[in-house]
């Protein structure tokens, strides 16, 4: 009786044992489909926003300008300061353009535009040397200096996630400079004693460098419309007798109002330095700070 007991038992403990084993195998087989499925889903979702263009405002405040020795690249002889000799603004107004191309989460192409114009008008308080002439004091002079910087930069993004995005940034910056001067007053060449009155003088000088550089960007998204972006690029550059430095810091934050458009404020502070040691030697360093106000437009 007991030995019939312990076979019922038996034969229904192996009959509940298969059908929980007929039962999981599917069951395991059809979540190991959700699963690869879902992992399908997420490698081949679209990647969105993939080009960016942004344009804006931007006041330009805080600038200066020296310009010393020999001064080939900007026509400029001994020393002088753009804004305390020759009267030059320290602000002025602007505008800026940047596009960005992901080609993926990784990699992506970008290029920026802007200009910075300063000027002045000024009555001499002091002798200066522009080339070969001495400018006497009480000449009149009106000067012009503006930048036009166009920078094409690749962008590897080596850490990426839902909030944080860090990325390094080779580039190359091609800074055109265009300084001009006129002046008329007592004006007289170097090695001469007595200044020709009422003579006029003009100077009009052009320089195009091209500037590597190396940067890093580091984005964090504050809220899933609010994100914090920056960058910060430095180069060096050294070419026979010339060389050069550069530092350019950007901050700023950005709102997503709708899926493909977004608005923002930015800072951006640049200072750069060059300098020449031939028998023409020069030093030039000239540095700004800029308030962007912009809007983006992402497309594709």
């Amino acid at each position: 009786m007991r030995d019939s007991v312990l076979l019922r038992r038996g034969c229904v403990l192996l009959a509940v044992s298969l059908l929980m084993l007929t039962w999981s195998a599917p069951l395991k087989a059809e979540e190991k489909k959700a699963e690869e499925q879902k992992a399908e889903e997420k490698t081949e979702a679209p990647f969105h926003d993939k080009l960016m263009i942004r344009g804006g405002w931007a006041y330009v405040f805080g600038a200066t300008a020296n310009v010393a020795v020999g001064g080939p690249l900007l026509g400029v002889g001994a020393s002088v300061d753009f804004t305390q000799t020759l009267g030059g603004d320290t602000s002025t107004d602007a505008f800026r353009i940047d596009t960005l191309y992901r080609f993926n989460e990784r990699h992506a192409l970008g290029f920026s535009w802007y200009r910075v114009g300063l000027s002045g008008d000024k009555l001499l308080t002091q002798q200066i040397q522009i080339r070969d002439q001495i400018v006497a004091a009480g000449a009149a002079t009106q000067t012009s200096l503006s930048f036009n910087t166009y920078r094409l930069i690749y962008n590897y993004s080596f850490y990426r996630n839902d909030k944080v995005e860090l990325a390094v940034s080779p580039g190359l910056y091609m800074m055109k400079t265009n300084f001009n001067f006129a002046g008329q007053g007592a004006i007289s060449s170097p090695g001469t004693t007595t200044p020709t009155p009422g003579s006029v003088i003009l100077v009009n000088e052009q320089l195009t460098l091209p500037l590597p550089s190396i940067g890093l960007v580091a984005n964090y998204n504050i809220t899933p419309k609010l994100q914090f972006q920056s960058r910060y690029d430095v180069f060096y550059l050294s070419i026979g007798n010339y060389a050069g430095s550069m530092f350019e810091f950007y901050a700023g934050l950005e709102y997503r109002i709708v899926n493909h458009f977004a608005m923002g404020a930015a800072f951006d502070r640049l200072q750069a330095d060059l300098r020449g040691n031939g028998h023409n030697g020069f030093s030039a360093n000239f540095s700004y700070n800029l308030m962007y106000l912009y809007a983006s437009v992402y497309l594709f």
